[in-house]
């Protein structure tokens, strides 16, 4: 080091916040004209900030003295040229104001519930007593929660991301994700299922419904879900995916890791829309299972394809034959007649959009669907409902670490929902209109309060109908049977009298099928079947899916911690402590005596822990320095922090575009008539042309 150079600051002076002027400012003795013309100001439509400095002189000079190794005052001038503060302003003084490092985690929380920033700051000012114990303001507040938004952007959605499913896996070793990355090596799709997800797969797979309408946030990600129906009839979550694109190759890929997943466990039936790469992806990767194609979704595309055609009365017709038409001759006849009324009777190749639905008929009309597992959906109802739910909780301005984070607790919330549907189960009975049946008595023990009322439904159908002998039919030719004639009762305002015949049901000889028949002595007699009356369903017909109690405790499934392999961070240790506090503050302030027994335990505990900080080398308080405000600001900290780590690919974005995603059928749709267009473009060029040539002729 050079001679009388040293790291010791020599002089230091301490001015009034208002000392100097603003850059600029008119009020300044240096910025002032001697001419007496008036400063014409022109209107700005940027918000200017009113000057706080009047070039207060008050100020303090210090001066290091090597002698007694300390500072000594040279100059103090104690006029200001301003009054002062009120003391009930104080805390409005830019010096005065510090969010100290509770204050902050408590705000990181409040944001990662999905609560604002004004509402964070109004629930911490009722805990502070009042704005004047708060110690900041709503600005402080905003200004920190978007530096830590911007220090996470700095480090890299995807790189946080990585981090996150990484500890989440640490956490729980049964945790599954998977990235697919192009030949960049850029992140393209995200797929994770954690271990409550899978046991629920377990449980209720047999049915998934898979859509991908959900966009994520402004870069536009399609959201991939997979949901089921639970034991409640309710929405469960078996996994979810974060896609680039809809392609074939990504559903593979996606469809593929779900499985891997689920250790290759196969869903009965799977429902999607009628997006082409679907149509190809799910039979390559799930041959053998169902692929219902949602009704909604058809009636959306026939408006897109059929324009004009798609009116009132089609829209009826598809209905019935989506869901009211039970066997395939008549959908047969049912779909030439909606042909006829609705399009004159036209060859449907004049339509491909119609020619398409037709050839998937097996796909979506209950003609053929009846004979598939589907607990009655017919439709992506799930997912829809899914994604409503999850607007509530999830905004387009969202970070890709901010969806992560709201994204749980939204999970959290469903699983809050079937525990509360699991307690009322467990707790109370649904309605029974036959207490004296001992059938109904036995099913409303056993299923959910949600299935026993399609149950109770289907039970008080059954007295619609009635049964008597036909003796006149019964034994004739030695034939071993009985007939009997089942009739549908029905009220008073429905009964035809002309067509009551009509309602009479019953098999004669004639319409015996072939394979009841015996294979020996008489062709003519049938094999004797016992019908017996039923006290209870026996076991093997009840659905384990739809009862009471089938899903286990799930603490055992619960995210343990990190211990020995990475220190807690403060905001953990934050949240740890915050709450065995509460617990103990809510008991402790119902009696005056014990509260305050707690309070001077509390400041004597707290002079020891600040004992053991001090001796550790632990620096004073964590938010001393407006500098290092934003450090370990994230509860779920990353292990390794590389800004070098896969980057997310980049995408349009529609939605700023204003221009809404168009399906496979309409962009076919539009090719077909450009394609039109331009034929109808050439042959007037070349009839123009040839009227040209001819008048030249002439």
């Amino acid at each position: 080091m050079n001679k009388g150079v040293t790291d010791i600051v020599q002089y230091i002076r301490y001015v009034c916040n208002k000392h100097g002027f603003k850059h600029g400012s008119r009020a300044d003795p240096k910025n002032k004209t001697n001419s007496d013309t008036p400063v014409l100001i022109e209107y700005q439509k940027e918000k200017e900030l009113p000057e706080e400095r009047t070039g207060c002189p008050a100020s303090i000079s210090l001066k290091y003295d090597s002698n007694v190794k300390g500072y000594h005052i040279y100059k103090w001038n104690v006029t200001h040229n301003h009054p002062f503060h009120k003391p009930e302003h104080s805390h409005y003084l830019r010096s005065a104001r510090e969010i100290s490092e509770p204050q902050k985690q408590l705000a990181i929380i409040n944001s990662k519930s999905g609560m604002s920033v004004r509402s964070s700051f109004q629930v911490m000012r009722q805990i502070a007593g009042g704005s004047k114990n708060l110690g900041y303001c709503f600005q402080d507040l905003k200004n920190f929660l978007t530096t830590v938004r911007q220090k996470e952007m700095v480090i890299g959605d995807a790189t946080i991301i990585q981090e996150y499913l990484r500890n989440e896996a640490l956490r729980n070793p049964s945790f599954y994700y998977d990235i697919q990355v192009d030949s960049e090596e850029n992140i393209a799709s995200i797929f994770w299922s954690d271990a409550i997800m899978q046991q629920d797969y377990e449980l209720f797979g047999d049915l998934i419904s898979f859509d991908t309408t959900y966009r994520t946030n402004t870069e536009y990600r399609p959201l991939a879900p997979f949901l089921g129906f639970d034991n409640h009839r309710k929405s469960v979550l078996f996994g979810c995916a974060m896609l680039y694109d809809e392609t074939s190759a990504s559903f593979d890929w996606l469809f593929t890791t779900f499985l891997k997943c689920m250790k290759n466990k196969k869903p009965i039936t799977i429902y999607t829309d009628q997006a082409s790469a679907l149509m190809k992806s799910v039979p390559n990767i799930f041959p053998d299972v169902f692929h219902g194609l949602c009704s909604w979704h058809m009636g959306e595309n026939a408006k897109s394809n059929l324009g004009s055609r798609c009116n009132g009365a089609f829209l009826d017709e598809l209905h019935h034959l989506v869901s009211n038409v039970d066997d395939e001759a008549e959908f047969d006849f049912n779909w030439n007649k909606m042909l006829q009324n609705c399009f004159g009777g036209k060859a449907t190749s004049e339509f491909t959009w119609l020619v398409q639905i037709h050839r998937n008929r097996t796909q979506w009309s209950s003609a053929w669907v009846k004979s598939h597992f589907t607990t009655g959906l017919k439709t992506t109802q799930l997912s829809e409902s899914f994604n409503a739910f999850l607007r509530h909780f999830l905004q387009p301005d969202h970070s890709l670490v901010q969806f992560f984070i709201h994204f749980n607790v939204m999970v959290e919330k469903m699983r809050d929902n079937h525990a509360d549907c699991d307690f009322k189960a467990a707790n109370t009975r649904p309605r029974n209109n036959y207490p004296n049946s001992q059938l109904m008595r036995s099913v409303v023990a056993k299923y959910t309060p949600a299935s026993f009322v399609f149950i109770h439904k289907q039970y008080d159908l059954s007295f619609k109908y009635y049964y008597e002998e036909d003796t006149s039919r019964s034994s004739i030719s030695n034939r071993v049977f009985k007939v009997f004639t089942i009739q549908l009762v029905r009220d008073a305002d429905e009964m035809d009298f002309d067509n009551d015949a009509a309602a009479n049901v019953y098999m004669s000889v004639e319409e015996v099928p072939e394979n009841l028949l015996p294979n020996d002595q008489d062709p003519l007699r049938l094999d004797e079947r016992v019908v017996t009356s039923l006290k209870s369903i026996p076991d093997h017909y009840i659905l384990k899916r739809w009862t009471k109690g089938i899903c286990p405790s799930l603490d055992a499934l619960k995210p343990i911690s990190i211990g020995g392999i990475q220190d807690t961070t403060f905001a953990q240790r934050y949240q740890q402590a915050s709450g065995v506090m509460l617990q103990i503050i809510t008991r402790v302030c119902m009696d005056a005596d014990a509260c305050q027994f707690f309070l001077n335990a509390a400041i004597e505990c707290g002079k020891q822990a600040e004992e053991l900080i001090v001796a550790k080398g632990v620096s004073g308080q964590p938010s001393s320095s407006r500098s290092a405000s934003c450090k370990d600001t994230s509860v779920a900290k990353p292990l390794v922090v590389d800004s070098s780590g896969k980057k997310f690919k980049k995408r349009p974005n529609p939605i700023r575009a204003k221009k809404r995603l168009k399906s496979d059928y309409e962009l076919a749709r539009e090719r077909q008539r450009f394609i039109a267009q331009r034929k109808k473009q050439k042959k007037e060029e070349d009839a123009a042309k040839l009227a040209l040539t001819i008048n030249n002729v002439d």
